[in-house]
């Protein structure tokens, strides 16, 4: 092929995708999408790759002696049987970094890039998000008084911003590891309407909230440390932040005592999510999310259900795959119009 007839593939920017991501409208889609995506995944039609994660312990890390280190990129990539693309996904983050990284989007019936998503992180925190809405859609309390966030990052926002589609709570309880950076976000999601108050220590967010959210990048518990049982029932425990060997949030009581457990995808949670740390005798009782969504007995109860359930999300690249075309379908139709 000479240079001349070569195709270039499509290349958007960050500003092109949140013209079309910057809508309720959009997020409402994506977690119906998502949705649809686990149950496709569950029914052996979605294949994931394994995932490739740089810069993170155990492997050397890309910045030498940096205090607070917690930087890696993440390599996850998949495809849909019988949709039109194949989906490549690189995300960076973590101190000292900020945020970046690209969706390729890929032919299957050619082989071919068709296109670059520029999206600086954009649509990893969105995507991630969606299944902490979704979650919450199917297996929080019915009527959430308040809800407790564990981390005062960019997913922690990501979260609630999702989360409005699915709850009309707006009182928060937020406990982080500094306090400026608390502050921060209380005055933020202030002016997004919610109403935050900061944790005088961690474990209130286990007394106090009916759902619980955990989003940092800790490579140890932080949360339930001094419980020696969850006394609050009815609870969702959300987990977010554990996406790699080695990262944990949660202590062993709030791992091995809740009621009912549900992961993205049980062996990748077994490897790189929460349940690294699960005793051994409850692993055989996880729960796929996408057999869960399709039965409705294992969903919460609308009274009366006073069980404790704990959801990790270590992230599935089915998840990049689902935004990745919706994204590029909507910016091809916007081009058209």
């Amino acid at each position: 092929m000479s240079a001349s007839s070569q195709t270039i593939p499509d290349l958007y920017t960050l500003d092109q995708i949140q013209a079309i991501t910057d809508t309720a409208t959009f997020r409402n889609d994506l977690i119906k999408a998502i949705s649809q995506g686990f149950v496709a995944f569950e029914n052996g039609l979605f294949v994931a790759a394994p995932i490739q994660t740089l810069g993170a312990p155990p492997t050397i890390p890309f910045v030498a002696n940096h205090p607070n280190y917690a930087a890696q990129t993440c390599v996850k990539s998949g495809y849909f049987a019988q949709h039109p693309y194949y989906v490549i996904k690189v995300a960076s983050g973590g101190t000292p970094w900020p945020n970046s990284g690209l969706l390729q989007v890929y032919s299957q019936r050619t082989g071919r890039l068709e296109a670059l998503l520029l999206d600086e992180g954009v649509l990893t925190e969105l995507r991630t998000a969606a299944v902490g809405a979704l979650a919450a859609q199917l297996l929080a309390p019915k009527c959430i008084l308040r809800i407790g966030v564990l981390g005062t990052g960019v997913q922690a926002r990501y979260q609630l911003l999702l989360l409005q589609s699915v709850t009309e709570c707006r009182e928060v309880l937020v406990w982080g590891r500094n306090r400026q950076h608390t502050e921060k976000f209380q005055a933020e999601m202030k002016h997004s309407g919610w109403k935050v108050e900061i944790a005088t220590a961690v474990d209130d967010l286990l007394s106090k909230c009916d759902l619980v959210l955990t989003t940092t990048c800790a490579r140890e518990a932080i949360l339930g440390k001094s419980v020696s049982k969850l006394s609050k029932k009815g609870q969702l425990i959300v987990c977010i932040g554990s996406d790699a060997p080695g990262k944990r949030e949660l202590s062993d009581v709030v791992l091995n005592t809740a009621e009912l457990l549900v992961a993205d995808h049980v062996p990748q949670s077994r490897e790189r999510g929460e349940f690294q740390y699960l005793d051994s005798s409850k692993v055989a009782g996880i729960i796929p999310f996408g057999a869960l969504i399709g039965q409705p007995e294992f969903h919460r109860k609308d009274s009366g259900d006073d069980r404790t359930i704990l959801f990790d999300s270590s992230g599935v690249a089915l998840q990049d795959c689902v935004i990745a075309q919706m994204v590029y379908d909507a910016l091809q139709k916007a081009r058209t119009l």
